[in-house]
């Protein structure tokens, strides 16, 4: 999660400079800007959604300290709040509803303020790529942002804040402190009916598997994803690439259902008993398949540690918090 917050930020601080040095920054050719009016956003227009890799040099237009000195004792006279932001959506379909800011000072709405946003608009290999797009209050101090429709599941933020007058890491970092965030829920399209089956099992201290993962299933039919055990029973599956499960399983369902959930819930240690209890450290290591083509469509892996009076109770406490983590991965990450 740092190493997508840092992307994040490294994000913001680029596009502040690219900002300040518009006038000194070539003008693009025809088609580029003809590209850039293919990125407008609605409520404001996008000032980088494309993915910044490898970021070139860019000259600053210098700017004047009495500027940089008006920005900062505004935003220490200002309010930025969110007041409406949209629901939970799946992966190909609209938000229900905008994401609406209002800006305040002592005076009251503040018109014609500079807003950032920033919003996830990329995967790739695990990582978040986000976009950007500048907005405008109105004479109620308010802005709103319509993201396009998701093309990709995930769980983050949209992020709002006075866009910078300068460069200056100073001022960017006074900016981004008077951030506001709301929640960017998509949900896999994946999970809809008909579901999918389960090849989840639970391993004992010895490491060797036990029973299927009840709790994950149940935590992931308490969500609303309809799931099932898989049909395939032979734990010697775990030793085999997912391809082989995939192909066992397929002989049975075919293409009954949209996925298959392969998983492991392991001690990563033994338990250590202390004076305070017994402390139970388990990995939860998930995979999972396209059941039409057999394609991986998301792999994670996380540990939980959890301590409490007995080992029975430390360990079931930690099953039931990977349970809960594996369920919300594999909805907003598959």
């Amino acid at each position: 999660m740092k190493k997508l917050k840092s992307i994040k930020v490294a994000s913001i601080c680029l596009i502040a400079i690219f900002i300040a040095s518009c006038a000194s920054t070539p003008k693009p050719s025809d088609s580029q800007a003809a590209h850039d009016d293919n990125l407008v956003s609605q409520g404001g227009s996008v000032q980088d959604a494309k993915v910044i890799r490898e970021p070139k040099p860019i000259s600053v237009q210098n700017t004047s300290n009495q500027l940089e000195k008006n920005f900062k004792d505004k935003l220490n006279d200002l309010e930025i709040k969110i007041t409406t932001s949209p629901k939970t959506t799946v992966v190909g379909k609209a938000f229900s509803s905008p994401y609406t800011v209002q800006v305040k000072d002592s005076a009251g709405p503040v018109s014609g303020f500079d807003l950032t946003v920033n919003w996830p608009a990329g995967s790739a290999n695990g990582t978040i790529t986000y976009s950007t797009a500048q907005l405008k209050t109105d004479d109620e101090g308010k802005a709103v942002f319509t993201p396009s429709a998701p093309k990709f599941a995930v769980k983050d933020s949209v992020t709002f804040y006075p866009t910078p007058v300068s460069s200056s890491p100073a001022i960017v970092q006074a900016a981004y402190e008077r951030a506001v965030t709301a929640p960017y829920a998509v949900k896999s399209s994946y999970i809809g009916y008909p579901g999918g089956v389960l090849f989840t099992y639970d391993f004992n201290e010895k490491g060797n598997p036990t029973t299927n993962n009840f709790t994950l299933l149940q935590t992931l039919r308490n969500l609303g994803v309809n799931v099932g055990n898989s049909p395939v029973s032979d734990t010697s599956y775990f030793n085999k690439p997912v391809s082989e499960l995939y192909k066992a399983t397929y002989d049975i369902t075919g293409a009954a259902y949209k996925f298959m959930v392969s998983g492991t819930f392991k001690y990563a240690s033994p338990a250590v008993e202390t004076e305070d209890g017994v402390t139970v450290t388990l990995t939860a290591d998930i995979t999972c398949v396209d059941m039409k083509n057999g394609n991986v469509l998301y792999k994670t892996v996380f540990s939980e540690t959890t301590t409490d009076k007995t080992k029975w109770n430390a360990e079931q406490k930690c099953r039931k918090i990977l349970a809960e983590k594996a369920a919300d991965a594999i909805i907003y990450g598959m």
